[in-house]
Formats: structure tokens, sequence, C-alpha cells
């Protein structure tokens, strides 16, 4: 015997490959979740600036700040939702082509399904933010003097 080593070290260097195409996919998976981020926070500050007149106006008339971000938190609910459903919908069709790279795990499982939905949800509301914020902090007043 010339090479003895533990079948902890035989498991890994059979599993080089696969450890690989799991970093890469957990890198790129990180970066699209950022570039969603920002997408998402880059839609929900310009529709904020398109409608900052309608808000500022309805802040006039007496609409409070909870009712102002409610509304903005209604329409990125949409997006999300929208987005997630049509996700989820591509992702279930698309099982076939990456289920033979799972290992031990049901593409399907609703436990697997609620990781990255949790994340997905904690990025929205870190996207949101800052334009509920900027959407509660219209001043009525600069709005009706700009007209």
């Amino acid at each position: 015997m010339s090479t003895i080593r533990t079948q902890e070290e035989i498991d890994l260097s059979q599993t080089t490959r696969e450890r690989l195409l799991a970093t890469l996919a957990m890198f790129f998976s990180s970066v699209a979740v950022l570039l969603t981020g920002i997408g998402l926070y880059a839609v929900l500050h310009s529709a904020v600036l398109e409608r900052q007149r309608e808000i500022g106006i309805r802040r006039a008339v007496g609409a409070g700040a909870g009712d102002i971000a409610r509304r903005v938190t209604g329409e990125a609910a949409a997006v999300l939702l929208t987005g997630a459903i049509v996700g989820l919908a591509l992702g279930v069709a698309s099982v076939r082509s990456f289920a033979a790279l799972l290992y031990q795990v049901d593409a399907t499982d609703p436990a697997m399904l609620a990781i990255p939905a949790t994340i997905i949800l904690g990025t929205s509301a870190i996207a949101a933010a800052p334009a509920i914020v900027r959407a509660i902090r219209v001043d009525p007043i600069e709005i009706l003097r700009a007209e």
C-alpha cells in the first residue's frame, strides 16, 4: 500500500466537479439576486418620481403617510407577485432538465422552494424601502408650488 487516504479524502476528490458547479451556481445566483434588487429598486424609484405630483396632491388633500406607504407597497407587491408566479411556473416546467444535478433533493420540495422565496422577499423589501420613504417624504407644498 503506497497511498493511504481516509474516506472523506476520497469523497472530496471524487466530488470536486460537483462542488465547483455548486459554488458557481451560488455565485451566479447571488449576482442574480443583487441585480434583481437593483432593478426592482430602479422601477419603484422611477414609479414614485413619475407619480410625485399625484402623491403630493393626495397628501395635500389629507392622505396620511400610511395611506401613501400602503399604495407604494401594494405596487411593489404586485410586481413581486407577478414575477414570482412567472418564475415559479418556469421553474416547475423546467424541473426535468436539471433534476439530474440535484442530489437527494426533490426540485419541487416546498422547503427547497421556501428558501429562495424568502431570499427574494427579503431582497424586494430592502429594494422597496427607499421608494416608500421617498413617497412619504413628498412635500405637498412644493408640488403645488411647481404648478
